[in-house]
């Protein structure tokens, strides 16, 4: 019997146009109905999710910020955030390359110039604060840093590069075909969930996991039953034991029904 449901939001329950679909909604009642926990999890920084969250009517924790964070408002769950003497070398790398970064300090969104920010924030909840320079910044917990890179060839190839660079010392996932997560290498939706799983005396086969990118492989890892979306990433489908119809069909809520709900 299926206690916890863990999901991807964005591509899973959440399509481009950023409106929960009415099917989505109702799915996520009867759940609610049945007393199944539900959990949120995410690349969104801790601020972008929690409004997403309160407007589903949820009651337990986030996992946000790539699995560096799980938290409520009163409580941090499960935190990783990058050693803060990598930031500096991370940054002159990808300056070098001119690739546009985010870099998250203390839970808030900081950038040197506006490339790709207003798609990225668009339906996010998301403030960004704009600095001439990071080195202006006083380092506390970097949660992640995020490079956009609007080339599939092109963020691939940094992936390769970046996982090679700082092998054993940051994780490198794509969360999209053209966003690059960068994180301490234990931080990630799969760890998260396995503390808040320690903590609810949860096992594995009374969790359903789902999402659609390769930073929701170790999610679905940690759960007995892995959906990927049909508009997942390739490597996400390797790890899945059920395909879901896309995000823009209500998927999840076919494989709630299915797993689940047993409807």
């Amino acid at each position: 019997m299926i206690k916890l449901v863990a999901t991807d939001i964005d591509g899973t329950i959440l399509g481009a146009d950023n409106v929960f679909r009415p099917k989505i909604l109702e799915t996520i009642e009867k759940l609610k109905k049945k007393n199944i926990k539900m959990v949120l999890a995410t690349g969104r920084i801790f601020e972008g999710v929690w409004p997403v969250r309160n407007m589903l009517g949820l009651d337990t924790p986030v996992i946000c910020t790539q699995g560096s964070l799980a938290k409520d408002e009163n409580n941090t769950f499960w935190s990783a955030p990058v050693d803060n003497s990598l930031v500096w070398d991370v940054v002159e790398f990808l300056k070098k390359k001119n690739i546009h970064t985010n870099l998250y300090n203390n839970d808030k969104l900081f950038i040197e110039d506006t490339r790709y920010i207003d798609d990225y924030i668009r339906g996010r909840f998301v403030k960004y604060n704009l600095i001439k320079s990071f080195y202006d910044l006083k380092l506390g917990e970097v949660t992640k840093m995020l490079a956009i890179v609007y080339d599939e060839d092109e963020i691939r190839k940094l992936e390769a590069e970046m996982k090679e660079r700082y092998a054993g010392k940051l994780g490198i996932v794509l969360s999209s075909k053209c966003y690059l997560e960068i994180t301490n290498p234990i931080a990630s939706k799969g760890n998260a969930l396995k503390k808040l799983m320690e903590i609810w005396n949860l096992k594995e086969d009374e969790v359903f996991a789902s999402g659609d990118q390769d930073n929701d492989i170790e999610l679905l890892k940690v759960a007995g039953v892995k959906v990927a979306m049909q508009n997942a990433s390739n490597g996400l489908k390797n790890v899945a034991n059920y395909i879901a119809p896309p995000v823009y069909e209500d998927g999840w809520a076919e494989a709630i029904e299915r797993f689940v709900l047993c409807e």
